[in-house]
């Protein structure tokens, strides 16, 4: 079993701004670059909070290659001592390639994606996200699309881990209902997929297991109302407490499934990376049946209600069946080929097959 690791600082605090002050005082950052989105650039107001001439917010909804192109050529001769990260997942998955360059000097997207040497310079990091869902604040990776190739990359190194993370369920508040239910399945994506995992240690599995509750307990909660800062903070919690599991883990067949059905028909993430749950619970459960144990009985629910629990989450606000998302029969065979990512399908708890996904992609049609 693998021993557990993460040097991220989490802050819980009611006052993000005062404590990213705090942050960058203790850091030295005096010139950072901001990377943010133009809706959160827009809703917060950050250019009355931030020098305007510092914040990078020409980003999608996943992060590609001419982001960080864009990102890059933004960097230019500013001379950037750190990096705050404000915003969902893809704003930190691209401010660690803004980290990477800056660390590097390295200009070619394909070579700083893939670079694992020695980073030349550190830069110190804040990251604060705006959804409860990546947990990218507290792990080392970040994820990029080449759309011209219809191909993932990840970027990962030591180095691209945040010093600090900044949670505050008021930056949150704004996420609409079906945004926010995406992002939560993310999250418990996460979390199954750290414990069903070939790479899993008992300090992962405890944070996974605690994610799994607090997303259960809350997500009704949320339903109801939206506006409820306690539930937002919960959820929020839950969110980076699957971060630091899957940190130490990567995540296993269900995001490897995903990768193909966002690239190619455009499913968002969080819907993407946990359609297969359920099918892959009923795989994996045997294997998993001490956390399945202590999950239901934290939860007072029998394993059946459990199921009927998850699949209730995105009842009645996302589309959540692959036809509904334009999958056809025909598109199987080749959604199965592209199914199998190294780094990510190997690390399943159960050595799944063609026929496995074939048959996990039905159920889910």
């Amino acid at each position: 079993m693998s021993k557990y690791f993460n040097p991220v600082k989490v802050i819980y605090t009611q006052n993000w701004r005062s404590e990213l002050i705090n942050c960058q005082n203790n850091l030295g950052i005096t010139n950072p670059i901001l990377v943010t989105s133009p809706g959160n650039r827009r809703r917060l107001k950050l250019d009355s909070k931030f020098n305007s001439g510092s914040i990078f917010s020409e980003i999608g909804e996943n992060p590609n290659f001419d982001d960080c192109e864009n990102a890059i050529k933004f960097c230019g001769e500013k001379d950037f001592d750190g990096v705050i990260a404000l915003g969902g997942g893809s704003v930190m998955d691209l401010a660690k390639v803004v980290m990477a360059f800056l660390s590097t000097g390295e200009t070619d997207i394909v070579d700083l994606l893939n670079y694992k040497g020695k980073y030349e310079r550190l830069i110190p990091s804040i990251f604060l996200p705006t959804t409860h869902g990546t947990g990218s604040e507290v792990t080392m990776w970040g994820t990029v699309w080449d759309m011209k190739e219809k191909k993932k990359y990840s970027i990962s190194h030591i180095e691209l881990y945040p010093n600090f993370a900044i949670l505050d369920g008021n930056l949150t508040l704004s996420l609409p209902m079906d945004i926010s239910v995406m992002t939560i399945l993310d999250a418990l994506s996460h979390s199954f997929e750290s414990i069903w995992n070939k790479n899993a240690n008992e300090k992962s599995t405890k944070y996974a297991i605690e994610a799994i509750t607090i997303i259960l307990c809350n997500v009704d909660s949320l339903k109801q109302n939206p506006a409820d800062i306690k539930v937002r903070n919960n959820l929020l919690e839950a969110s980076a407490k699957a971060g630091l599991a899957f940190s130490n883990t990567k995540t296993a067949a269900a995001h490897s499934i995903s990768y193909p059905l966002t690239i190619r028909f455009g499913i968002p993430h969080g819907v993407a990376s946990s359609l297969s749950l359920v099918p892959l619970l009923e795989i994996n459960g045997k294997r998993i049946q001490k956390s399945l144990d202590k999950i239901c009985q934290t939860l007072k629910l029998t394993y059946d209600e459990l199921i009927q629990k998850i699949k209730a989450i995105p009842l009645g606000v996302i589309p959540y069946t692959l036809s509904e998302w334009g999958v056809a029969k025909s598109d199987l065979p080749q959604l199965i080929e592209e199914s199998f990512t190294k780094g990510r399908m190997d690390n399943n708890i159960v050595d799944l097959t063609k026929d496995d996904v074939l048959e996990i992609l039905n159920s889910i049609k």
